[in-house]
């Protein structure tokens, strides 16, 4: 038969190999004084393990079964080190044990052929391989992080798999009595053909994966204050765009809080205490709140708290609970020990790009009434400043202390 768009298949292995060559040495350089280096270091050995088996198949076309145990072998050790290396890049443990095993059974199969049928041997070695690029594929598919380059690798896995998947149902439909494990007719003219695409693909969506999240690391980094880690003023709109995103009414309650006499502390203290001061609070508000809630420092002792879809009491239980600990807990730097309080202000609404600002400042502007009132206590908008609480677990500490009257939220 003659080779399809008349490709020499020896031609196309080392081709296939060569292009294999040119990415290991771009992951090389990629990864040289990287933190993800062995991310890195595992498709580049992948890389080659592919290399030196596409290089003894050039030379094994209808070859005796024996002469395809090690390059169907490497073949499968070169997935399970892409599946690694796929793992280790979105952070995922993994394993060399299972791949190793897998090519321990088609050596094994190999040497059984003439007792198995070729046929049978050549459809189950491709539908080994078949599966572990599946695999790939699955934790490139199920994977969280937002990364739009993953999916461009599913499709070259997706490329190569569809060809082995051919190749299993002609060694177990087709051809069952076939007399070579690696026929040279036009399925292995279709499998090289993917394999050139996939190789090619595969080694683009690599690099541009890694570039695509160092750019979403230089972005967070921009977004993130280098003081307490969490967001800064600049990712407000940030905050806002996920919110609406999140939420199908793309209603939330914001709640904006301020450390009272905060220019004391580091009048009396220093602004290093100051710092302290600020860390600890921030530790504070993650501590209480969600992790898929959204906080930022945006000011200098200012933070503010977007919650998505919640309503107010909602984020009363939680600010109240919030101002307690900051009030209980005192700061202790170099010696000193000293306490802090904070004062609220809360608003609700819906919030987009244009409302977002609007919901900030009706917060701000009860953050004002918290601290004309005494400080150190939650006022919520819409509600006049002599209604009692509804809710009886939000206590404004000065009331407590009086005993006086309930506490009150505005």
């Amino acid at each position: 038969m003659d080779p399809l768009f008349g490709l020499d298949q020896q031609t196309m292995f080392r081709v296939n190999a060569l292009l294999l060559i040119v990415f290991a040495v771009a992951f090389a350089f990629a990864g040289l004084g990287k933190r993800d280096r062995r991310y890195w270091g595992l498709l580049v050995t992948s890389n080659l393990v592919f290399a030196v088996a596409f290089v003894i198949f050039s030379r094994r076309i209808d070859a005796p079964p024996e002469a395809l145990l090690v390059p169907n072998g490497l073949l499968v050790i070169g997935l399970g080190l892409r599946w690694r290396a796929i793992r280790t890049f979105f952070g995922r443990p993994s394993s060399s044990s299972w791949f190793l095993l897998l090519s321990l059974i088609v050596a094994l199969g190999l040497m059984l052929s003439d007792v198995l049928g070729k046929g049978l041997v050549f459809g189950l070695t491709n539908a080994i391989i078949a599966a572990q690029i599946v695999a790939i594929m699955v934790v490139l598919s199920l994977e969280r992080e937002r990364l739009s380059s993953r999916w461009g690798l599913v499709f070259a896995y997706g490329a190569v798999a569809a060809s082995s998947a051919l190749r299993v149902v002609q060694g177990l439909v087709l051809e069952r009595g076939m007399d070579s494990l690696l026929p040279g007719d036009i399925f292995l003219d279709l499998n090289l053909i993917a394999a050139a695409i996939h190789i090619s693909a595969s080694g683009a969506f690599s690099l541009s994966l890694a570039y695509e999240r160092s750019v979403v690391g230089l972005r967070e980094t921009a977004l993130r204050d280098p003081l307490t880690g969490l967001y800064n003023r600049r990712s407000i709109q940030v905050m806002s765009d996920i919110c609406k995103d999140r939420t199908a009414q793309r209603d939330a309650t914001l709640v904006l809080l301020d450390i009272d006499h905060f220019k004391s502390v580091n009048d009396n203290y220093g602004h290093v205490a100051g710092d302290e001061a600020i860390k600890r609070c921030a530790e504070l508000i993650r501590d209480t709140f969600r992790k898929d809630d959204f906080v930022a420092r945006i000011g200098g002792e200012e933070f503010v708290v977007l919650l998505p879809g919640k309503d107010v009491n909602y984020a009363c239980r939680l600010a109240e609970t919030l101002r307690k600990a900051i009030e209980a807990e005192p700061i202790i730097f170099k010696g000193n020990r000293f306490k802090i309080t904070a004062s609220f202000g809360i608003s609700h609404g819906v919030v987009d790009s244009h409302s977002f600002s609007h919901l900030l400042e009706k917060a701000d502007t009860c953050l004002y009434r918290a601290k004309e009132a005494g400080r150190n206590r939650i006022e919520v908008d819409g509600r006049p400043a002599a209604e009692p609480i509804k809710a009886p677990h939000v206590i404004s500490a000065s009331t407590a202390k009086r005993r006086a009257s309930p506490a009150r939220v505005a």
